[in-house]
């Protein structure tokens, strides 16, 4: 099916006009990029329908059914006309040079023909492939549909979350401890860049520098991740295959002149390593940690949580990512789970875990556990990390496939992502549970030799 699929496509290049043929090359690669799912879908409405609705998701696919019944017409009728093509042309080379100009005729009749259906053909592959772009992944079948008012299931909790009672002192949210330390200023960070940019300082800029460390040193000693220092932009390319375009154009910053958007997660670029290759079965399961300065517009956010460290234009974040094999992808979401629970469990920060039910899973994910540290000063649970298995969704999307050793034939990789953590929110966390009665902060254990102090007070 590929073989022929790309000979059309080469025949469709050779015979359109010179000014088209990039057009069509890419609009043609596209198409078939997304060719599986756009199968699936056609052979399978019904899955697509019942998923969408389980997300609560209002599209309708009939739009896309039509334009790939289109679709299939248009090459049916284009195949035809290069069957006719061939023949006339083995017809030209057995006759007389003085009975060739009602066939060359004839041919060039056919190959305008069948430029035009190109051109036809062109135009209705970018509707389509717009509307294929923005359905999102087919939740897996463990995931419930919603119930109620609460976002999943809590299915494991952690520590004891500590309360006013157990502290016997009125616990402070993060940011009036973080001003009583003189640790961030929010009014610098917003003199500089604007409302939610955080300018962090001292003590506090020193925090953050040892959480990262901290968090790349455990996963990269312990649990066996290769670290990357990815490039901040990412092509447009790249954002469409980890599935933030065209979905979250809204949230990117972009540097449009170039077509370069900076990364929203360290997922993109972890993503766009391996776009368009095809892995050995030797290489997997691939881990990677990076660490990135995470950049998000939250444009149109009206969450209450914008006060302090929680959602910010702009934030560090450490992200685990990881490629395997499709039947081992459900052990490893275990797995980088119990890798981000590790560092909360070496902070000592009491945290649930929670399974999201289908209306609030992330676009890209099948599945999905959301980890929540308890915030005693704010006196509630606060998302910390986010854990999914995006199963083929972004493989597909990226064209990353790998070879297994027993078959010759490449099929697409499962990917998973993570956050091993949310650094400002790590910190947030660690000011809140750590405060004392006087306003300081004890710094835990496991931080002390990246901090060289055991506990932050105003004079630190």
């Amino acid at each position: 099916m590929y073989v022929l699929q790309e000979t059309i496509r080469n025949q469709a290049v050779f015979y359109a006009p010179e000014s088209t043929k990039k057009r069509l090359k890419r609009l043609s690669y596209a198409i078939l990029h997304y060719m599986l799912s756009l199968d699936f879908i056609c052979q399978h409405p019904d899955i697509i329908r019942d998923a969408l609705q389980k997300r609560t998701d209002t599209r309708n696919i009939d739009e896309i059914l039509l334009l790939a019944n289109q679709r299939k017409g248009l090459i049916t009728q284009r195949d035809s006309l290069y069957a006719s093509l061939k023949q006339q042309k083995e017809t030209v080379r057995t006759v007389a040079t003085d009975q060739r100009f009602d066939l060359n005729k004839q041919i060039k009749t056919l190959t305008e023909e069948i430029s035009t259906l190109e051109l036809q053909t062109a135009d209705l592959e970018t509707r389509l492939n717009m509307l294929l772009l923005t359905l999102p992944n087919l939740p897996h079948q463990s995931v419930p549909a919603a119930s109620g008012s609460s976002t999943g299931d809590i299915v494991q909790q952690w520590g004891e979350p500590a309360v006013t009672q157990q502290l016997h002192f009125e616990p402070q949210p993060h940011w009036k401890l973080a001003d009583h330390l003189g640790l961030m200023d929010a009014e610098m960070g917003a003199r500089i860049a604007g409302r939610r940019f955080m300018l962090l300082k001292g003590a506090g800029a020193r925090l953050e520098r040892a959480l990262i460390s901290f968090m790349l040193d455990i996963h990269t000693r312990e649990h066996g991740y290769t670290e990357i220092m990815p490039p901040q932009l990412a092509l447009r390319s790249v954002m469409i295959g980890a599935g933030q375009l065209p979905k979250f154009e809204d949230q990117s910053y972009a540097c449009n002149e170039d077509e370069l958007y900076l990364n929203p997660t360290a997922e993109v670029p972890l993503v766009g390593m391996h776009s368009n290759s095809i892995l050995s079965h030797e290489q997997l399961p691939l881990r990677y940690v990076a660490w990135t300065t995470a950049y998000r517009r939250e444009a149109g956010s009206a969450s209450r949580q914008t006060r302090g460290l929680l959602r910010l234009h702009q934030f560090n974040k450490v992200e685990l990512f990881q490629y395997t094999e499709p039947q081992d992808s459900y052990t490893r979401l275990t797995q980088l789970r119990q890798h981000a629970e590790a560092i909360l469990q070496l902070l000592e920060l009491p945290y649930r875990v929670v399974a999201l039910n289908a209306v609030n899973l992330p676009f890209a994910a099948a599945k999905t556990f959301d980890l929540e540290v308890w915030m005693p000063g704010m006196k509630e649970y606060i998302e910390i990390s986010s854990i999914s298995n995006c199963e083929t969704f972004q493989a597909q999307r990226a064209n990353i496939k790998y070879r297994s050793a027993s078959h010759t034939r490449s099929a697409y990789v499962h990917t998973l992502n993570g956050s091993g953590l949310a650094v400002g929110r790590t910190m947030a966390a660690i000011l809140e549970t750590y405060q004392q009665a006087d306003g300081s902060v004890v710094i835990p254990k496991v931080l002390r030799p990246y901090m060289g102090t055991s506990i932050l007070t105003s004079a630190t």
